[in-house]
């Protein structure tokens, strides 16, 4: 192949897919891994447009995201939606599980700038999806065991952790199995208050919506991060249960607990940006799946903020490039740091972040995204290298394609580029 900066023969041994596109996306190397997966050839794809053969890619953003490598001359992350996947190929693997495409991570490399070529490589990450779906399972297997062994008490006691307290929150009464597993001795527990068993990491919020969920007579179920007398963090899945007597007063609450500390784990690196550890684009996607899906009225009022470093490439190119990674974590941790607990903050790819402001005005909205800009300004990294951001906001409105909100987030980070940098401009 004309041109091709690595040796065919190593890009052909590779045991995933590159191939190379220009804007137009005209392909023009197709390695030999992708013409195996795939059954296209490639002599039948190579001087064609992918779109032909691919018509359901989010070809606007993959646009975007081939400018946005050649433009800053370093490799970019491609995640059109997390019920998709960028090319569908069917697994060869026997699998027991319903994950019958291979599940892929993309990676947009600039390859030829002069000629506006990049290099596309798809990655399999399918085992990461399988594993997460096992533990899935293994939990639903132990869920159906507690309901066989609900009447065995002396069962129930030495293997599932159950928790009993007053209304107060103080404790009645806990199982062996549960003494166990916070490393406790049952009269270290009982007459105590249940919040000796906090980590002290969720946020308030969690436990305001489980007090009043609880003593409004309602179960509640959700994961809970506590501590073991050691110190040591556990996540645990808990469903807590009212117990009220024949007069309908509410007397006690019980509550079970499954330990998926492991599938916690997991789930985190799965949705965690490793370099500046705020949640990553894919996990951003499944939230914004799930609102538009499901149009709760409590989860569609909400703004968008896209967030931009200003001269990153600059930064890379004079400091290098573990400077411009302190230059990530130093931002990401001031949004952080910015937010409210209830706000959703994750790295959108490459230099930007996007933010999701719940239950906010626009005007309150404009005034947070002024504080986080001039919280980034105050910042220098290293003690010398001055640091801003530009910042496009917009409304989400209930209904509406995602897209859109997102196009006119980019058009106002666009425009605050074009106006100067360092500012927030909002487009409704």
């Amino acid at each position: 192949m004309d041109g091709l900066k690595c040796p065919e023969v190593l890009l052909n041994s590779l045991e995933n897919g590159h191939f190379v596109i220009d804007e137009n996306f005209t392909v023009t190397y197709w390695n030999r891994w992708l013409s195996v997966s795939t059954q296209i050839s490639s002599e039948e794809i190579i001087g064609k447009s992918l779109q032909e053969f691919y018509p359901d890619i989010n070809y606007i953003i993959l646009l975007r995201k081939i400018r946005t490598a050649l433009r800053l001359n370093t490799p970019t992350f491609y995640d059109s939606n997390s019920n998709t996947v960028f090319l569908p190929i069917i697994r060869n693997k026997v699998t027991k599980t319903a994950l019958k495409l291979i599940q892929q991570q993309v990676t947009i490399s600039p390859y030829i700038v002069s000629e506006n070529k990049v290099m596309v490589s798809v990655y399999n990450i399918s085992e990461l999806h399988e594993t997460k779906l096992s533990l899935q399972k293994e939990i639903e297997k132990v869920n159906e065991l507690n309901n066989i062994l609900e009447h065995d008490q002396e069962i129930i006691d030495k293997n599932i952790m159950i928790i009993k307290t007053n209304t107060k929150g103080t404790i009645t009464d806990v199982s062996t199995l549960f003494c166990e597993f916070f490393k406790y001795d049952k009269n270290e527990l009982v007459g105590n208050k249940a919040s000796i068993l906090k980590s002290g990491t969720l946020p308030d919020l969690v436990y305001q919506e489980l007090w009043e969920t609880i003593l409004s007579k309602k179960s509640w179920s959700g994961e809970i991060e506590n501590k073991t007398s050691s110190g040591d963090k556990k996540w645990v899945q808990s469903r807590i249960t009212p117990i009220i007597n024949e007069t309908g007063e509410l007397v006690e609450f019980n509550a079970v607990y499954q330990d998926v500390t492991n599938e916690k784990l997991l789930e985190e690196l799965y949705i965690t940006d490793p370099l500046t550890q705020l949640y990553n684009r894919r996990y951003f996607d499944e939230l914004m799946t799930s609102i538009t899906l499901h149009q709760r009225k409590a989860d569609t009022d909400f703004i968008i903020l896209i967030a931009d470093i200003d001269h990153f490439k600059s930064i890379n190119d004079t400091h290098g490039h573990q400077v411009g990674d302190e230059a990530l974590k130093d931002v990401a941790r001031v949004l952080k740091n910015s937010l409210r607990d209830n706000d959703v903050v994750a790295r959108w790819g490459g230099e930007e972040f996007v933010i999701m402001l719940k239950n906010t005005d626009l005007q309150e909205a404009q005034m947070i995204a002024e504080k986080l800009r001039t919280n980034i300004e105050k910042r220098k990294i290293q003690n010398t290298i001055n640091i801003t951001t530009s910042i496009g906001l917009t409304k989400y409105y209930v209904g509406e394609d995602t897209n859109l909100t997102f196009k006119r987030a980019d058009n106002a980070l666009y425009k605050a580029k074009e106006s100067g940098r360092n500012m927030v401009v909002t487009q409704l």
